[in-house]
């Protein structure tokens, strides 16, 4: 069993593709949890992940494909499904990421 706590404060900021990333809890072959800071240089193609992911907005706006999320929207995507574009339309947002794999 797992047990683990931290507080955002405690973990460093990382640049990471296009923005930057604070890794909460991180595993080789198990969930990563993560927060992901995004800002107008945000612009990912469509893709997929072979694990399912959730994203929680926590601040500003991220647009994935025709639709614009803002804060309190959760976005569960299931294991090979292709989403996106994806992209920050107004200025800068923070995503909480759950990715039951590893990957950006």
């Amino acid at each position: 069993m797992i047990y683990h706590a931290v507080n955002t404060s405690e973990v460093e900021l990382k640049k990471t593709g296009q923005g930057n990333t604070r890794f909460l809890y991180e595993s080789k072959d198990g969930p990563n949890i993560m927060i992901r800071y995004w800002g107008p240089e945000t612009d990912l193609d469509v893709h997929s992940h072979p694990y399912n992911e959730m994203w929680y907005v926590l601040e500003g706006e991220v647009q994935m494909g025709d639709k614009t999320y803002g804060p309190g929207s959760m976005i569960f995507i299931g294991k090979d499904v292709p989403y996106g574009p994806t992209r920050v339309p107004k200025g800068t947002a923070a995503l909480l990421r759950y990715a039951e794999g590893r990957g950006a």
